[in-house]
């Protein structure tokens, strides 16, 4: 074995406490907590040669604050900075909604039912960005908004699963199933698999992989990357309508088990693009590979107070 890939496994046996088997999971945010998220995310396509092509990482930072009020959880949301560079680094939508001054979510267990400052908020942000017209005009798109608040529910979502008592590793697909806490129009859930305890931001948290299938809701921008910016010949560029994507994802969560306050977030996207030629009909696919993480600390009582 080679050394490094015992430092992976040793590694791995560190961070996981392999003695539990059935771990309880409730949202108990009676106290209120708050969060630093560090959001990143890569976007890259593959050449005709089959070779992966970086084209944009964003990156930004957040404050979070969960808090309870009767049965309802709540959400508040900052922007502090944003740290993106690359190609798009500016124009990808949901990247974009991470840098919304304030945004608040009120749900009921895993059900949102509002999501506050985002629409206008999103709107006020592009127009003050320095941009030429044909990317605001774009992303002013009346339609995007209720995709955009669909990603932010989609999030609260899959960190709020899991309800009840579950074995700490295995697969609980049926389980959640005859909970009827898989049921999504918009996306296929095809598997959920528990995967033991973390020990992360001094939390030890539950790790859970949800494998699922979804249609990309922005697909002209990972069109945009792969055809603009040198990945391929110029000639894919007249292929520019009937666009439409679809990703096969891993969401792996990692959260406190008694808060339901995500540790870790792990989003690995593998995506089929496709694009038509208005004047032959012609259709051809593309390859991308997307990498969404979100890493959440703690804030302890009186840290950064003036």
């Amino acid at each position: 074995m080679k050394l490094r890939s015992l430092f992976g496994l040793c590694a791995a046996f560190a961070l996981c406490s392999c003695d539990e088997t059935d771990v309880a999971v409730s949202y108990d945010v009676s106290t209120p907590v708050d969060v630093e998220v560090y959001a990143e995310g890569y976007f890259s396509t593959y050449d005709l040669n089959d070779e992966e092509q970086m084209g944009t990482i964003t990156a930004a930072y957040v404050d979070l604050h969960y808090s309870k009020d009767g049965d309802s959880l709540k959400l508040d949301r900052q922007y502090i900075i944003d740290k993106s560079r690359g190609y798009l680094k500016n124009f990808m939508p949901t990247e974009l909604a991470w840098r919304v001054k304030n945004v608040s979510l009120t749900a009921v267990d895993r059900n949102v039912v509002r999501v506050e400052g985002l629409v206008d908020g999103y709107d006020s942000l592009v127009t003050k960005i320095p941009m030429p017209n044909r990317w605001r005009d774009q992303l002013l798109n009346p339609e995007y908004k209720p995709h955009l608040v669909r990603a932010e529910k989609h999030r609260w979502e899959m960190d709020h699963l899991l309800l009840g008592t579950y074995t700490s590793r295995g697969n609980i697909t049926q389980q959640l199933k005859d909970q009827g806490r898989l049921n999504f129009a918009l996306i296929q859930v095809d598997s959920v698999v528990t995967n033991g305890f973390h020990n992360l931001d001094r939390r030890k948290c539950l790790g859970y992989t949800v494998y699922l299938h979804e249609k990309e809701s922005f697909p002209y921008y990972i069109w945009e990357q792969h055809v603009n910016s040198n990945i391929v010949p110029d000639k894919f560029k007249a292929y520019n309508k009937g666009l439409s994507a679809e990703y096969a994802t891993e969401f792996w969560i990692a959260m406190d088990p008694t808060t339901g306050v995500p540790c870790q977030e792990r989003e690995v996207k593998t995506g089929t693009h496709t694009m038509v030629n208005p004047n032959t009909k012609d259709t051809v696919t593309f390859k991308s590979h997307v990498t969404l993480e979100r890493l959440f600390t703690v804030k302890k009582p009186g840290e950064n107070e003036e």
